[in-house]
């Protein structure tokens, strides 16, 4: 959620929390897994959740991997909606374990549905006695100011290909706000794919290019989303009907290296917001904004409460670089001129210069800094 630009940035640096209602363990879910087989695969990649059919056998296939579902209810919004159909499935299977969630709506603002549409499949499943909560997706970040139905609110943009990525980060700020507004979940949808798969479906005049995201962009729309707001990561996809990740190595290699980093530093990826960050300046101020004319860098100091394996407790600074150039800030605040900072990545750590710069944040990097030293 955004909550205030930082001090003396001009709008280079935001300034972000995550203070929205949880959902349980964080999710880090996956669409389209594909046959009940890929269940355990997907568990031991570090996935939690998948998007999968309203039955029993895979219910039980996905409780049988630790894993949980969103499904749609037999029957989805839109002019062929069925609410005994609804009725008939929430009654079933709303207690089954596995079941995380019921999908009202796949993108109603992008296939022309109304929200008085998603709200009657909302109806159907709270009338037919459902205790697990209903969630929705939508394309565009701020369409949750009018598709805020659901309990668990989702926004997926697969920019990779026909837009910069920066665009990703826009509607999820978009998402972040009207989702903070209502209170409810937040859950941010990550592109894994090529869009030269789809290239016939495609809906937009914008040529594509025929690349996947590398794992620096992966990595980027991870940590983004969690520092604007993000209450879970859902991916797309695994197998459906064009995308077969098994065919794509490096894509899935890199997905999963994203998604093992999270789980191994979930101590700090889901760490609460801890105050401001310290004033701070850009070496090249005309571009403090990306392509999008959102801030080119993310930042955000949280705090890590409890040790873990990895993560000593303490103070962290994220940053994560939107776009695809360098910036180097400087620190104005004197108590940080030749600060030695810790770098989770580096074995070497950080050192502020006697003026208070730091090296150069390379094209969407995600740089963990901490823990912090005191410089009162």
């Amino acid at each position: 959620m955004r909550v205030g630009l930082i001090p003396g940035l001009l709008g280079l640096l935001l300034l972000v929390g995550c203070a929205r209602r949880p959902v349980g363990q964080f999710p880090i879910g996956i669409y389209a897994p594909g046959s009940t087989n890929a269940l355990s695969v997907l568990s031991r990649a570090g996935f939690s959740h998948v998007t999968g059919p309203a039955n029993r056998p895979f219910l039980d296939a996905a409780h049988g991997a630790g894993i949980q579902v969103l499904a749609s209810p037999g029957t989805t919004a839109g002019p062929g909606f069925k609410p005994s159909v609804a009725r008939s499935t929430v009654r079933s299977l709303d207690g089954h374990p596995a079941l995380w969630a019921w999908y009202l709506s796949d993108e109603p603002d992008l296939n022309g549905l109304s929200a008085e549409e998603v709200r009657q499949v909302h109806s159907a499943v709270r009338h037919a006695g459902a205790r697990k909560p209903t969630a929705l997706v939508v394309y565009r970040g701020q369409s949750l100011a009018t598709f805020h139905t659901a309990d668990i609110l989702m926004v997926d943009r697969y920019p990779v290909g026909w837009q910069p990525l920066a665009a990703f980060f826009q509607h999820m700020q978009h998402g972040a706000v009207a989702a903070g507004v209502s209170g409810r979940p937040f859950i941010a949808v990550i592109q894994a794919f090529n869009w030269s798969t789809y290239a016939d479906v495609h809906p937009f005049p914008e040529p594509i290019t025929s690349r996947a995201p590398t794992e620096a962009e992966l990595r980027a729309m991870a940590w983004g989303a969690r520092l604007i707001g993000a209450n879970g990561l859902f991916f797309y996809p695994y197998a459906d009907a064009r995308w077969r990740m098994t065919e794509h190595p490096d894509t899935w290699n890199a997905l999963v290296n994203v998604v093992r980093e999270i789980r191994g530093r979930s101590t700090l990826f889901t760490a609460p917001r801890a105050g401001l960050p310290p004033r701070a300046e850009l070496l090249d101020p005309s571009r403090r904004f990306n392509e999008v004319l959102e801030p080119a860098l993310l930042w955000s100091v949280v705090q890590v409460t409890a040790s873990s394996a990895t993560i000593p407790a303490g103070k962290y600074w994220i940053f994560v670089n939107t776009t695809a150039e360098s910036h180097q800030i400087r620190l104005r605040e004197p108590a940080w001129a030749g600060a030695i900072l810790p770098d989770l990545d580096r074995a070497e750590p950080r050192q502020v210069d006697s003026d208070g710069w730091m090296d150069p944040i390379t094209p969407y990097e995600v740089r963990l800094l901490g823990p912090l030293p005191d410089r009162r």
